[in-house]
């Protein structure tokens, strides 16, 4: 296994991130480049929902440039919030996804990753997963694990916060929120609806257990389509996993149930291609090591 303490140093932040100070986070230059660029992508597409996107995403920067001129909060949980944030309003940019990756190219592009699947594994991960291991109890430990994603990323922030001071958890909020936007970004120009669309969904005893219903439920109800490559789940799960690991290896072990569990479930559970898992697993090492540089560039001046 890779060793994630040494794989990149934490970057040295000034005075632990000089939260005294009325400057603009790293964390905040992210968010402002991804409304901006999303911000872009609406326009391009020279439609009125288009224009009203882009608008909303100008006064989403103009929130977090507000945000950078104000006096750093000096509480604890406040303190938390203030870098971790990004990551918090994830799901205010996810639900926006399935109308915005229609504006460029309508449709789905679901049956060239179905080309690229069979190609890179010799089938369709999602559909033969849950026939290969027919089991009711493995499948409620993949889907329970699928949705510990709710339990990961905060954990692994927490944790590398308790670990590493401000200095961890900025690594830890910048490296995730980092995969996300990534990914969002993907969805945005490159919509996939994923596996549950197109194949049957499962059926026999991988389908009878309680937490199999709750999480088909969920995503039945709040998913947005077109966000299927690469795995947001993945993606998001594994750079929390690893920007905590590397400051925090008690976290990382204790979380690694988890996270792996929540990778294989994307596939067996039928909500992702193999191929988006694998994508987002990329995802999440390029965050994880693009993470130190960009933190030395964009981070607070002493």
């Amino acid at each position: 296994m890779a060793d994630f303490a040494s794989a990149g140093p934490v970057a040295q932040m000034p005075d632990d991130l000089e939260l005294d100070r009325s400057s603009p986070l790293t964390v905040d230059v992210l968010t402002a480049a991804y409304l901006a660029a999303t911000a872009i992508i609406a326009l391009v597409s020279r439609t009125e929902t288009g224009v009203w996107l882009a608008l909303l995403h100008l006064l989403g920067i103009g929130g977090v440039l507000v945000l950078g001129k104000l006096p750093r909060p000096t509480g604890t949980i406040t303190s938390f919030l203030r870098i971790a944030y990004p990551v918090a309003v994830t799901p205010l940019f996810y639900m926006e996804l399935a109308t915005l990756n229609q504006l460029l190219f309508p449709g789905y592009f679901d049956p060239a990753v179905q080309i690229w699947e069979e190609a890179l594994f010799g089938a369709q991960l999602s559909v033969t997963a849950s026939d290969w291991i027919p089991n009711r109890w493995f499948s409620e430990a993949l889907h329970f694990g699928y949705v510990s994603y709710y339990l990961v990323v905060p954990t692994a922030l927490i944790a590398a916060w308790r670990a590493a001071g401000k200095e961890g958890l900025e690594r830890a909020a910048f490296t995730t929120a980092l995969a996300f936007f990534l990914c969002y970004l993907c969805f945005a120009v490159f919509p996939v609806a994923g596996p549950r669309y197109d194949f049957p969904k499962i059926t026999g005893p991988p389908s009878d257990g309680v937490i199999f219903g709750i999480v088909h439920s969920i995503l039945e109800s709040g998913s947005s389509k077109g966000t299927a490559f690469p795995s947001s789940h993945v993606a998001a799960t594994c750079s929390a996993w690893f920007a905590c690991g590397s400051v925090n290896r008690r976290a990382f072990w204790i979380l690694a149930p988890f996270a792996v569990s929540l990778t294989l479930g994307t596939v067996y559970g039928r909500f992702h291609y193999g191929i988006d898992m694998a994508a987002g697993l990329v995802w999440a090492l390029a965050a994880f090591f693009a993470t130190p540089p960009l933190l030395r560039r964009l981070g607070p001046r002493p």
